[in-house]
């Protein structure tokens, strides 16, 4: 796997030599926009759209727009002093409690490898990191971009990931029934029986189970296209779930799911326990 980036973590005056690797991948299928006429390739073009003309790249500007046809025209030398220096080291300011950051704050992970030099520093760090359950955060610049960024053990080695900052986020509004509607508490029944649902279809999480049905459908689309058969039937979707508003329903909607589940569960042993005879 190619490193994107080499550098180094800086822990105070201490310092570690790394490389970054992509830890994900976009596996989208991606699609040409052509001419239907010729068949050529449709370019974007930078066009105004209040002369109606293609604009040149000598005649385009980059402005703020005030309102109101107002505008602050910002020139490429003055963005280029305010763009932060390449820099190869990423600079830890301090470390955190794990449970203290958002998982909604993680945008985009690195898989965080080192060589031979650095090795036994970089074992230190992730075992200190394990055990203190600490997670680093700091500045780093990826691609003459400055990131902010948390440095966290994985199960298998160290990750480092791009974050989110803080007006970047927005709070969850809190959506909740009116206090004075009846029955709008939450009961010990309905907790209870909703608990048993949760258990019942509780199980270990295995990622290859769960592919992109639109990707499948588009690669066999494009399958049969180039075979020359044609489009496989569709499956047809599976029929959902009525969503019960009147909450005198929602206990036995959740008894009725849990029914299914054990009905479901006796059926695979029964069959599981015929096939070992």
């Amino acid at each position: 796997m190619h490193a994107m980036w080499k550098g180094t973590i800086q822990i105070a005056k201490f310092q570690i030599p790394i490389k970054l690797y992509a830890a994900t991948e976009d596996k989208e299928i991606s699609l040409k926009t052509t001419h239907a006429i010729c068949g050529g390739a449709i370019s974007h073009l930078k066009y105004c759209q209040a002369c109606e003309t293609k604009a040149e790249a000598e005649e385009i500007r980059k402005v703020y727009d005030l309102g109101g046809g107002n505008f602050v025209e910002l020139t490429e030398e003055e963005l280029k002093g305010i763009t932060p220096q390449a820099s190869k080291t990423f600079v830890i300011e301090q470390f955190a409690e794990a449970v203290e950051i958002s998982r909604i704050r993680l945008k985009k992970h690195y898989y965080i490898g080192t060589d031979e030099v650095g090795e036994e520093a970089f074992k230190l760090f992730q075992a200190s990191l394990v055990q203190s359950k600490k997670i680093g955060i700091g500045y780093i610049t990826l691609r003459s971009v400055q990131n902010l960024a948390a440095i966290w053990p994985s199960e298998d080695g160290v990750v480092l990931s791009t974050m989110l900052y803080e007006d970047e986020i927005r709070a969850m509004e809190r959506i909740v029934a009116p206090t004075n509607r009846v029955g709008s508490h939450v009961t010990e029944a309905h907790l209870f029986a909703f608990n048993q649902l949760i258990a019942a279809m509780s199980a270990p999480f295995v990622g290859s189970k769960y592919v992109n049905p639109y990707d499948l459908a588009l690669r066999s689309l494009i399958e049969s296209k180039i075979t020359k058969l044609s489009p496989k039937e569709r499956l047809k979707d599976e029929p959902q779930l009525q969503r019960n508003a009147n909450l005198e329903d929602l206990l036995s909607s959740l008894n009725t799911s849990l029914d299914f589940l054990k009905n479901e569960n006796d059926v695979f042993a029964q069959t599981d326990s015929n096939q070992t005879h």
